[in-house]
Order: structure tokens, then C-alpha cells, then sequence
């Protein structure tokens, strides 16, 4: 009886800071019907003016994570995404999520980046599109870049850089920079 008590309990708080971020987001956060959202202890959801995060059914977000979509920027997670603890994903223009992906601990997704060169950091963000396909399990301490494509079913291995494009479905990437390392189809 005390795991389904504090099964309630679990839900119900996150059931409370989810009507508080809904409130708080107004028309700029969409959450599907069907299974509901979860919002673990300290996530932080942070929507600027004009940016648009819609959620699919059933996504959790574990402890700890960070949702950062400034003004005018997109963020679409698809049904079935599971974030892990302390995973951060930061949009200035465009970011995609796929359904039924699974990012491990502290997963860190950029669609963005600084303009350095011999003169050092240069006033603005450079940014282009990230899209991680349906199906991908991110393991832990994965960083993707902006620019960035991840091919459906497609595994990238921990303490793994995505500095391109990862075009080959159902296959490994792994390292700094992530390269394919094996093809499972």
C-alpha cells in the first residue's frame, strides 16, 4: 500500500507544479490529451515572449531539468520523451524532440552557440535547428550542438559530443566529436 500512496503523492505534486507552469506559460505552452505530463521536483520551464513549447502526451521530466525557450523560439517534445535528472535543453530558434527518445542524466541540448574567432567572443548567438529523431536514447552527458540532426532510432553513447549531423538511422554514435560507430540495421 505505501509504494501506490507514494506513487499518488508523486504524481499529485507533480500534477500541482504542472497547473503551476500552464499558469504561469499561458497560451505559449501546449500540452497534449492522453497521458498526463510529469514534472519532477526543481524543474524550471522558462518561456520567453513569443516562444512556443508544445508537449506531447506522456512526457516526464525528471528532477532537476531545465527547459529554457527564449522569445520567439520553438521547442516541440513529441509523445513519450523521458528526460532524465538534470537534463537542460536551451532554444533560441528551433528545437525538435521525437517521440518515445530517452535522454540519460545531464543531456544538454543547444541550438546555439557564441561567435568566437582570433578577436575572442563577438556580440550575438549563432544558432540553426536541432532535430533528434523519434526512437533515440541520448545516454548521459550528452551534448548536442546547434545545427544538428539525429537520425530515428539512433543511439549516441555517454560523454558524447553531436557536432554534425548523426543522417544514419538505427546505428552508435559516440565521442567528442560523435562519430558513427556501428549500423544495426
Amino acid at each position: 500500500m505505501s509504494g501506490k500512496l507514494s506513487k499518488a503523492f508523486k504524481w499529485g505534486a507533480s500534477a500541482l507544479r504542472v497547473a503551476r507552469v500552464r499558469i504561469a506559460a499561458g497560451s505559449r505552452l501546449r500540452v497534449a490529451a492522453g497521458k498526463p505530463l510529469y514534472l519532477g521536483k526543481g524543474v524550471r520551464v522558462i518561456l520567453g515572449k513569443g516562444a512556443s513549447f508544445s508537449i506531447g502526451s506522456g512526457v516526464y521530466l525528471s528532477p532537476g531539468c531545465v527547459v529554457q525557450v527564449d522569445d520567439d523560439a520553438n521547442l516541440v517534445m513529441e509523445d513519450r520523451v523521458y528526460m532524465n535528472e538534470c537534463c537542460r535543453v536551451t532554444v533560441v530558434e528551433s528545437v525538435c524532440i521525437g517521440a518515445d527518445t530517452i535522454f540519460g542524466p545531464n543531456v544538454q541540448i543547444y541550438d546555439h552557440d557564441h561567435d568566437f574567432n582570433r578577436g575572442g567572443v563577438r556580440p550575438g548567438l549563432l544558432h540553426a535547428p536541432v532535430n533528434i529523431g523519434k526512437c533515440c536514447w541520448l545516454c548521459a552527458n550528452t551534448v548536442v550542438t546547434r545545427g544538428c540532426s539525429i537520425a530515428d532510432r539512433s543511439l549516441v553513447s555517454a560523454n558524447s559530443v553531436i557536432t554534425h549531423d548523426a543522417p544514419q538511422g538505427g546505428a552508435l554514435y559516440a565521442g567528442a566529436p560523435a562519430r558513427l560507430i556501428k549500423k544495426y540495421d
